[in-house]
């Protein structure tokens, strides 16, 4: 049996394209988006990746302060991941991003018209090496000033990615 899509549920899911013959006849359904469940799903998952991401921060910054410098840094990577991840959801409106994404992949979320996002995405790239066990040096001890600065800077481009999410998710 075959399953009914509804005109909304097609556009949502890409199924089919309406928005061309609908928008020729003078008919427009982007305001009535926002009440189609799989936005609100998305909204949704978007604010919780949004929220992770805050968590960690905060987690980072208690690590930091009870002298935990390799668990701040991780905590660091983890919070740019999950915003990473909600900015990939709210750009392709896809509920399963890829586990890991590449600098290729991280640019175009992060740069815009207005901010080049080289700087951001080359920060992630050095939070990502920094923080992989692998890479870690156990010889090599971290030092708060340094600890400092990349637990800053990663606050500063939180803040900057954040508002992009809530500029883009109120409209």
């Amino acid at each position: 049996m075959a399953k009914k899509w509804s005109v909304a549920q097609a556009h949502c899911n890409h199924q089919v394209d309406f928005t061309s013959r609908l928008q020729d006849h003078g008919i427009s359904i982007q305001p009535r988006l926002k009440h189609i469940p799989a936005y609100h799903m998305l909204h949704t998952i978007i604010m919780d990746c949004h929220q992770h991401a805050q968590y960690h921060i905060k987690l980072a910054t208690i690590m930091r302060n009870h002298n935990q410098f390799k668990v701040c840094l991780i905590l660091c990577d983890w919070a740019l991941a999950s915003m990473i991840k909600a900015l990939y959801i709210h750009k392709y409106h896809s509920v399963h991003p890829p586990k890991e994404l590449t600098m290729n992949e991280i640019l175009p979320l992060v740069h815009t018209d207005t901010e080049p996002g080289l700087d951001i995405a080359l920060f992630i790239g050095t939070m990502q090496h920094m923080s992989s066990p692998a890479d870690y040096s156990h010889d090599q001890p971290l030092e708060l000033n340094n600890i400092e600065k990349l637990l800053q800077r990663t606050e500063e481009i939180l803040y900057e990615l954040s508002k992009r999410i809530m500029n883009n998710s109120s409209e």
